[in-house]
């Protein structure tokens, strides 16, 4: 190696052989020749540009960032080095920084495939999905050979829920890459979403074929089979329902027979809490029957849910979901109980009320609530987050319809109303019980006392639908055209809730149908 003198054709020479060593695998000698290149030029923009992408191979984030913004602002020009921070502050889960420093990168290349699927990807997990499905069409129409950037603007245009264009996205990537399971994967979603069941499993099928152990296959097969009202195989495939490293505990082999309950006394179980409050509700009816089989179970769950849920009456150890410890004999996460109790179709627990109002709030509410009139209260939205499907949350506006109905009084169920989001009839009408009720550490607890005094509840897909229904409470439920495995395909009604109406959109998202036929419905009784 040369000897290191003062001058600008030295330190690019340390600087070229530093990228040729890096290039060839030779680490350790490329970081010596660009340490070497930034003692001779210590503002050598390039140098301190790749110097950072170094650190930042090795996990130095914070090194990385310094050397980066040290070189852009000597070169706010490089569209390189704005791209490798970008990368480095999304990885961090800076997302908009990221997002604004992709952008930068895109403005100063904008012929830059790479650079605009990354941009896409920033914005898509800051959920501005129509500008991350614009962004990646741009990707796409500046290479079109980009089978994951087909993908991704499939996974985009799913969320906006433009399912026919998410499935030629997704057909795109498949035909780019036939051996790519996850494009099928994604095809066979956006064929299910679009009631096309067959070509759904047909897509799964192969993806399986092509990796047979794709959970993401697997899973959304099982959902599908659910929903189709396949349950002996349905619970197979559901077990693989969570994301890759976020099972809360392993596929346990448990199987609890329910027609000869005495042979569980004694029997230790440890139940895990592993999704949303709803599918709590839901499954907790499984919890009650291993306890009133004298089974010695411990529910692990979010310890808002303990009041409500030892509303039961069932005998079970609490402790916080995150306690997998100690000796017991199966241990299993609450949604998988379907699976272990051998639940099919016809065999569906739907004894209810299981779950209970507590006497006192009830008697408190009903004093809230005295008065004439048919008590209807609503629910609209869920989980606002785009990855939890907010489509199943309905505008305030769709409920107009029920604001004409003489007679009836609307009692607002939904947290967290803001003034503006409500349609002035609806305003006008809807009765307000304040923000104070279930302010406290316990989830539910005076809604489940609200319910009590009400005729009915009308809801969107959401936990509060679960909730009436284990309080054996009149609730009909709005779905989507194409709704969620539980509540199957085209049945007016819930075999997991006897209280339980459903009324679906008749395209897609237009909730138009759904709220007129629950206001015609309500006038007529």
């Amino acid at each position: 190696m040369p000897s290191i003198g003062h001058d600008a054709p030295a330190a690019r020479a340390f600087f070229a052989a530093g990228v040729r060593a890096h290039a060839a695998g030779r680490i350790e000698e490329g970081i010596a020749a660009i340490d070497a290149a930034l003692r001779i030029e210590p503002d050598f923009p390039e140098a301190l540009s790749f110097a950072g992408f170094i650190l930042q191979e090795r996990g130095h984030g914070a090194g990385a960032l310094r050397f980066y913004e040290r070189a852009l602002s000597l070169r706010p020009t490089d569209a390189t080095t704005w791209f490798n921070r970008g990368n480095l502050l999304y990885g961090a889960r800076k997302l908009e920084e990221a997002r604004r420093s992709f952008a930068r990168a895109c403005a100063l290349r904008p012929d830059a495939a790479g650079y605009h699927c990354n941009h896409g990807a920033a914005l898509y997990e800051l959920g501005r999905l129509s500008e991350a499905a614009e962004i990646y069409r741009r990707a796409l129409a500046l290479d079109p050979r980009l089978p994951q950037t087909a993908l991704n603007l499939g996974n985009a245009l799913m969320r906006l829920g433009r399912y026919r264009e998410a499935r030629e996205a997704y057909s795109r990537a498949a035909a780019l890459k036939p051996d790519y399971a996850l494009a099928l994967c994604g095809l066979g979603i956006a064929a299910k979403e679009l009631g096309r069941f067959s070509e759904a499993m047909r897509a799964f099928d192969k993806a399986l074929e092509l990796d047979p152990n794709s959970e993401e296959a697997l899973s959304n097969r099982g959902c599908l089979q659910l929903q189709l009202g396949d349950f002996a195989s349905g619970w197979e495939g559901y077990e693989y329902r969570w994301s890759r490293g976020q099972r809360p505990v392993p596929i346990s082999p448990a199987r609890f027979d329910l027609s000869t309950l005495a042979r569980l006394a004694g029997r230790r179980i440890l139940v895990v809490n592993d999704h949303g409050l709803g599918d709590t509700i839901q499954f907790f009816r499984y919890v009650v029957l291993l306890a009133r089989a004298d089974a010695e179970v411990t529910f692990a769950g979010p310890r808002k849910m303990w009041r409500l849920l030892s509303s039961s009456g069932a005998r079970v150890n609490w402790r916080e979901e995150s306690d997998v410890s100690g000796d017991f004999d199966d241990v299993l996460a609450i949604s998988s109980l379907p699976r272990a109790c051998q639940t099919r179709l016809a065999t569906i627990p739907a004894p209810t009320p299981y779950l209970f109002a507590e006497g006192e709030r009830v008697e408190f509410f009903r004093a809230r609530l005295a008065g004439e009139g048919v008590k209807i209260g609503l629910n609209w939205r869920g989980n606002v987050d785009f990855r939890v499907d907010p489509r199943r949350s309905i505008p305030p506006e769709a409920f107009l319809p029920l604001t004409s109905l003489k007679g009836a009084r609307l009692i607002n169920l939904q947290k967290g109303v803001r003034a503006e989001e409500l349609p002035g009839a609806l305003a006008s009408r809807l009765e307000n019980l304040g923000e104070n009720h279930d302010s406290g550490p316990d989830a539910f607890i005076d809604t489940a006392a609200i319910i009590a005094n009400l005729d009915l509840v009308v809801t969107c897909d959401t936990s509060m639908a679960h909730l009436a229904g284990a309080l054996g409470r009149p609730v009909w439920v709005a779905l989507r055209h194409i709704s969620e495995w539980r509540w199957m395909v085209g049945r007016e009604d819930s075999p997991w809730y006897p209280s339980m109406r459903l009324f679906r959109c008749r395209e897609g998202e237009d909730w138009t149908a759904p709220l007129g036929d629950i206001a015609d419905q309500i006038e007529r009784l």
